[in-house]
């Protein structure tokens, strides 16, 4: 097996829950909504069963608490269960107080489905502050998946300067705590958005693992992420969406399946790791 490692993993929520779509889709409307996550989400769990490739899913409280049996499936076809909070609220926009209840909540929440403990967790939107990190210890968390070095987008928090470098990207803090970044291309000191998502429905995929392979040449471990909606090319087309976030959110999901197939085909002598394996050794 190459020695680079890779990291899938998959924040777990539905259409409706995407910050982009927030102005048409208050939490006060989810109740209404259309519910479609459980079709892409098993789409995804056979996939990675033909793979042999085990994930870290980070699952939203408030899906979790709708679709129990559902996230007992994803534990016990040997994914990690991470939190990706309960109510998808960027951390920047809540209070310390209410930062810290989300985090409880979810984690509990978690738990009580699995009989597992759980030691990640995802900001919404990769809106990571120092408050964060500081409360993640506090309510007994290992790790924290939410650093984007990608700069451009204005929803994206950022690291001070207290932390060390484990091994290949991944840091750690004086009191142990990790942080485990999204992985981005670094090519003549700019940063270039490589760790999947919309960016992996846009790119071509030859000129993705082109980027992917370059990364682990560079630093040996590559991070990449996505959305089960992401996968579900029938979700209602939404009207009244800005221009940008239509073409955002709806590029590339008639493909998206078959593109993540091949890209696990492309990289299959390496070694696939959850989250929580980064933080030991």
């Amino acid at each position: 097996m190459n020695s680079s490692k890779i990291l899938i993993t998959v924040d777990l929520e539905d259409w409706f829950q995407v910050e982009n779509l927030r102005a048409l889709f208050p939490h006060s409307t989810w109740e209404s909504c259309e519910y479609r996550l459980e079709g892409p989400v098993h789409a995804l769990l056979d996939l990675f069963d033909s793979h042999a490739t085990g994930c870290t899913f980070f699952v939203l409280g408030w899906l979790a608490e709708r679709y129990p049996e559902m996230i007992r499936e994803i534990h016990k076809r040997g994914h990690e269960i991470a939190s990706h909070g309960y109510n998808h609220q960027l951390c920047t926009e809540i209070s310390p107080v209410e930062l810290k209840e989300d985090l409880q909540k979810s984690r509990e929440l978690l738990e009580d489905i699995t009989g597992e403990a759980v030691s990640g967790y995802r900001a919404p939107s990769f809106s990571v502050t120092a408050e964060l990190i500081n409360l993640l210890a506090e309510t007994g968390y290992l790790y924290d998946s939410s650093y984007n070095s990608f700069s451009l987008n204005s929803r994206y928090g950022s690291l001070d300067g207290s932390w060390s470098e484990k091994e290949n990207g991944i840091l750690q803090s004086a009191t142990g705590f990790y942080e485990i970044p999204v992985t981005n291309l670094e090519i003549a000191r700019r940063t270039i958005p490589w760790g999947g998502g919309g960016f992996f429905r846009l790119y071509p995929l030859s000129l993705f693992c082109r980027g992917v392979k370059h990364i682990l040449v560079k630093q040996k471990y590559y991070m990449f992420y996505c959305h089960p909606w992401e996968f579900d090319h029938g979700q209602p087309r939404v009207k009244g969406l800005r221009p940008d976030f239509r073409f955002r959110h709806y590029v590339g999901l008639s493909s998206n399946l078959i593109k993540l197939d091949a890209f696990l085909s492309q990289f299959s002598k390496y070694d696939f790791l959850l989250c929580s394996q980064c933080c030991h050794g």
